[in-house]
């Protein structure tokens, strides 16, 4: 088990109460408005943590960079994958490689 599934099984081992503290606390240090891709709108609808709840669904659907490799939350859960703000979360993005067999471009 990797350092997300670890953090994820650790999230689900809590209370509602508990689980939803510890992903307002992920909230607040996301790095996500300082990245390129975000704007306005996502800012407004105050959209962030992409990485746990999936893509933007109304703000962002151009990808200008990607800070995401670089994003200090997402190393310390163990992030693989990229992008979280146009392509989904990292759970949702490691089910379709696992179903494809592959890995979208990064």
């Amino acid at each position: 088990m990797d350092v997300f599934e670890e953090t994820i099984q650790s999230l689900s081992g809590k209370s509602s109460v508990d689980k939803a503290a510890a992903i307002a606390e992920m909230h607040e240090k996301c790095p996500c408005p300082g990245c390129p891709t975000y704007n306005r709108c996502a800012s407004e609808a105050k959209e962030k943590l992409f990485c746990i709840n999936g893509r933007s669904f109304m703000c962002i659907s151009d990808q200008k960079t990607c800070a995401c490799p670089t994003c200090g939350l997402g190393q310390s859960v163990g992030l693989k994958n990229t992008s979280f703000c146009t392509r989904g979360s990292e759970m949702g993005q490691r089910y379709e490689h696992t179903i494809w067999g592959t890995s979208l471009l990064k």
